[in-house]
């Protein structure tokens, strides 16, 4: 199982690749490295924002699905003509870790306003920017996906101040659920 993250910092003292922060950079590289390297399975590690009522500071999600969104279209000033469909992660690949379950959205930006997180929320989990793009890219190679977040934040105004102050302990968190991933595997 390859180990990937946006950053360095998110993968510690872990042997991964970092491919990169938002959708298209890390979808690309992740696609570019499925190319090239191609791996049994991928697990994405990261810190995320939760969506209200959805999570708090502090937890470690297992993705089920991860979908896409443009805040744009969701407050009604564009649309999307053909939105790609929600990617579903291999439940094998996180079975016997004890992690909430959470269906992930990608968004190309941080949500900050609450009216938009409030449309953005509905049916989702949490947020993280690359989740969508390399989960697509690895849908398109045919490579099982899985993804383990430390809820870092609270999405809305906050995210920011929140996320700086928690993601050290929200990237231990998602290491940790990691290493007890690749363990059984």
């Amino acid at each position: 199982m390859r180990l990937i993250a946006a950053v360095s910092e998110e993968l510690g003292d872990l042997d991964g690749v970092p491919v990169g922060i938002g959708p298209v950079v890390a979808g690309v590289n992740a696609a570019r490295l499925l190319a090239s390297e191609p791996p049994s399975a991928v697990l994405l590690i990261g810190t995320c924002g939760a969506y209200p009522g959805r999570g708090s500071i502090g937890d470690v999600i297992v993705g089920t699905r991860i979908g896409f969104a443009s805040g744009v279209a969701s407050i009604g000033l564009g649309y999307t003509p053909r939105p790609p469909a929600p990617v579903t992660c291999d439940g094998s690949l996180s079975a016997g870790v004890e992690a909430r379950r959470a269906a992930v959205l990608t968004c190309p930006a941080v949500s900050t306003d609450p009216g938009l997180v409030e449309r953005l929320g509905d049916g989702w989990d949490v947020e993280h920017l690359e989740a969508f793009g390399v989960a697509f890219a690895c849908h398109q190679a045919g490579v099982p996906f899985a993804v383990v977040l430390g809820v870092a934040n609270i999405v809305g105004p906050d995210a920011h101040v929140e996320w700086l102050t928690h993601r050290e302990a929200a990237q231990e968190a998602a290491r940790q659920t990691a290493r007890e991933l690749l363990a059984l595997h």
